[in-house]
């Protein structure tokens, strides 16, 4: 196994002003504003050979995480417990590298085993299964934080499985935005639908009447995705086969700020530029 880990400091510098006059005059002070941001990025990989009830096999473990030590003076606690959890299903651990040894530990994944013993490389001409996860950082500004992480594994049959769990933390609550607490109380599911199949006909270039035509399963589009945000605007995540076949893949539906607006929580909104 390696484990690896790299310390990054990031200034954050965001221009909030454009400077007037002579160009080669330098800008004030109060025209610059600095985020302090502090991550590691750990990667960590183990191979096995697996003997089974169906033969000897090779698996290939890998993880990636952009970990966050700090971001300004905000409170991250949950959001270093919800990494945890949401890229390794771990709710104990209380260091990152714990988690990631855990990781690599478990191997019950792997159906029919007799045996299994580490080893340094992998033969070429091998039937290999493998299982991934890794963790970025999609978006960020001093007002909130977008990981992105894709847990993907290969254990035979016609594709790998790959899950993405996109989801956005807010600096001033201390909180994972979800469908429980972005939107307004009392805001039916009803009303929020037929937005986001309207976004999605338009991504589609088709009329919402088409969607089905398109490919998604349009009967199954009954309930808002995994929210999150990016680029100034509101995603809905669904998961391969979710709203459309595997074919389709991951389904992210953009939604501009000022279509869901109306039914979004004001601590919500302040998240997204106010030129909306």
């Amino acid at each position: 196994m390696k484990l690896k880990y790299y310390l990054v400091g990031l200034p954050l510098i965001g221009l909030l002003a454009a400077s007037c006059g002579n160009r080669n005059e330098a800008p004030a002070d109060s025209e610059i504003s600095e985020f302090e941001i502090h991550k590691k990025l750990l990667t960590a990989d183990r191979s096995y050979r697996v003997e089974t009830d169906y033969g000897t096999v090779y698996l290939e473990m890998y993880t990636s995480v952009q970990w966050p030590e700090k971001f300004g003076g905000n409170d991250i606690k949950v959001l270093q417990d919800s990494l945890l959890n949401f890229a390794y299903s771990d709710t104990t651990s209380v260091s990152i590298r714990d988690a990631i040894n855990k990781y690599l530990d478990d191997t019950s994944f792997v159906e029919g085993v007799k045996n299994i013993v580490p080893v340094d490389t992998l033969p070429s001409d091998s039937m290999t299964y493998f299982s991934s996860v890794t963790g970025s950082v999609l978006d960020l500004d001093e007002e909130m934080v977008t990981y992105q992480l894709v847990s993907s594994s290969y254990l035979g049959g016609a594709h790998p499985m790959t899950t993405v769990r996109p989801f956005t933390y807010d600096f001033a609550n201390s909180q994972v935005l979800d469908n429980s607490n972005i939107f307004r109380h009392g805001t039916p599911t009803d009303s929020i639908v037929p937005v986001i199949k309207e976004a999605l006909a338009r991504q589609l270039g088709v009329s919402v009447g088409g969607l089905r035509n398109a490919g998604v399963f349009a009967d199954q589009l009954t309930y808002p995705g995994i929210p999150y945000i990016s680029g100034n605007t509101l995603y809905f995540h669904y998961d391969p086969y979710e709203i459309g076949p595997y074919a389709m893949g991951s389904v992210d539906v953009a939604v501009y700020p000022y279509e869901i607006e109306r039914f979004l929580q004001p601590s919500v909104i302040r998240l997204f530029d106010q030129g909306f």
